[in-house]
Parts: C-alpha cells; sequence; structure tokens
C-alpha cells in the first residue's frame, strides 16, 4: 500500500465511521478490506462494517453519510443470502462501502461454522473479514468471535475439502482442447484454479478470506501444504496457451490430491485421482 493512498483511504474511512460510532443501537465499527490490510492502492475503495443490535433503519444510515459529508451512491435494502444492507458513500475523494450486520446472526453464522462444520464460503469470508479488521469501536462482539475462530476447527476442515474435491478428469479437458472448445475450457480452468485453492485451504486450516478471490496469490504463497510454485503456477493456468494450460492443470489437481490423501485420508482424495486418470473407453 502505498502511503499516499492508504493514509486518504484510511482517513475518509475513519471519518464516516466517528459519526456511526454514536448511533443508538451500534454496538461495533470495523475498517475492514485491503486498507484495513495495509495492501490497498490506487484501484482501491474502502469498507466498513456497522455492526448492530436490531435492523438499522434507513434514516440512521442516510444520516451517518449526510454528517459526515458524503454522498450517497448507492443504497441497498437487506440481502438475505449475505445477512447485510449496505450502501457507498463518496467522501473524500473516496468510496467508503459500508456493510451492516446485525450481532445475533453474525454470531449464528460463526456457530454454524464452529459447531456445525458449515463449509459456506459467504461465512468463512464474514470470519476472515472480522479477524483481518482494524476495529474502530466494539463494546464485545468482535473481540469475542476473534477469540472463539482463533482454531480452525478438523470437522470444518474435512467438510472444506470434501465440498471442493470437484475436478473433472483429464480426458474431458484434452476433449475440450481437441474439439476447440475454448470458452468451456477456460470454464474449467478456472474451476480448477478456484477449487484447487478452496481444498488447500481446508487442508491448511485457512479461513477463505475473500468471496471475489482478490489477494489469493499472496494467500497461496503462504500455505505450508501446497504444490510447489502455487502462485505462478494458477497464474499460469489463464496465460499459457490452452494446450499448454491443459497439461499443467492436470498436474495441479494430481499433486494437490496426493497431498489430501497423504494429509487427510479421510477425504477419498485417492477415488478423486482415480478419476482424474479415468479414460472414457
Amino acid at each position: 500500500m502505498t502511503a499516499d493512498h492508504g493514509a486518504r483511504l484510511r482517513a475518509a474511512g475513519e471519518r464516516l465511521a466517528e459519526e456511526f460510532k454514536t448511533v443508538a443501537g451500534v454496538r461495533s465499527v470495523l475498517l475492514t478490506g485491503s486498507v484495513a490490510r495495509g495492501v490497498a492502492d490506487r484501484w482501491s475503495d474502502v469498507e466498513l462494517l456497522i455492526l448492530w443490535e436490531d435492523a438499522p433503519s434507513p434514516e440512521a444510515r442516510h444520516g451517518a453519510a449526510s454528517r459526515a459529508g458524503g454522498e450517497v451512491s448507492a443504497f441497498h435494502d437487506h440481502d438475505p443470502d449475505n445477512a447485510e444492507w449496505s450502501e457507498d458513500v463518496l467522501l473524500d475523494r473516496a468510496e467508503v462501502q459500508v456493510s451492516h450486520r446485525i450481532v445475533a446472526e453474525v454470531d449464528t453464522w460463526i456457530a454454524d461454522v464452529l459447531e456445525r462444520a458449515d463449509p459456506a464460503l459467504v461465512k468463512q469470508d464474514l470470519i476472515a473479514l472480522l479477524r483481518d479488521a482494524v476495529v474502530l469501536h466494539d463494546t464485545g462482539p468482535v473481540a469475542g468471535w476473534v477469540a472463539r475462530t482463533e482454531v480452525y476447527p478438523e470437522a470444518l476442515a474435512l467438510a472444506m475439502v470434501g465440498a471442493h474435491l470437484d475436478f473433472r478428469s483429464s480426458w474431458q479437458r484434452r476433449r475440450l482442447l481437441a474439439r476447440g472448445d475454448l470458452l468451456p475450457l477456460a470454464e474449467d480452468l478456472l474451476d480448477t484454479a478456484r477449487n484447487v485453492l478452496l481444498v488447500l485451504l481446508g487442508l491448511n486450516r485457512v479461513w477463505f478470506p475473500h468471496l471475489g478471490f482478490k489477494g489469493m496469490s499472496r494467500v497461496a504463497e503462504a500455505l505450508p501444504l501446497a504444490p510447489p510454485a502455487l502462485p505462478a503456477r494458477l497464474d499460469a493456468l489463464f496465460t499459457a496457451t490452452p494446450a499448454s494450460a491443459v497439461p499443467a492443470a492436470d498436474a495441479l489437481i494430481s499433486e494437490t490430491l496426493i497431498l489430501v490423501a497423504k494429509n487427510m485420508p479421510a477425504a477419498n482424495a485417492l477415488d478423486e485421482l482415480a478419476h482424474l486418470g479415468r479414460e472414457r473407453f
């Protein structure tokens, strides 16, 4: 993160955050995303997470933006899939993306993951967000959640790996290449990259960090259990020629499955490895 961009973006986020801290019903205010992690650049926006005791009113959300001197450029009602309300606020030449959640719903999601081994990516993304956040105001829940999620549960690791051991066979990729079906081949290579990453996150007991798969090269670089040169090899799936990408994908899948078979036998990765090499006839 360049110092100028980081300082300017953080200042905008903190200016809006100050207006939420004193609103009735607000339990916590967090700076999240790339600014909080110290990796923001000229393309970055600012992200805030506001945690409420009850559902936030439109008046409270608009009011905070107005008092900060910001302009609401987008305003969204409750999204049940993400369990959040959100808006974008233009402030001091920065776009501040504000997410609002209810403490009780966050607590339920965390219990789903920790106690019921729910591998839903949207719930793990929230846990990673909470753990990486800069806490600007907290009446208690955030500190408790961070402590509860210090250890990645073994049952979740197995569920995460099992949910994403889903690779096409080498024969299927070679058929797409031979036929010149480059669009479905590209989709397959994208699925391969995502599933390799997700399997390895589970194998390494690392929280899934971003629903958009942003910044995954940094995450992949830090995984102790992973095929060698993982970030570069993932990138090569999309920068190499299709003829080179297909065997590269096969090798990456194979090495990942061998790691799983060695370090998590209960995941039955050997069955998937046999599928990888299975010919049609």
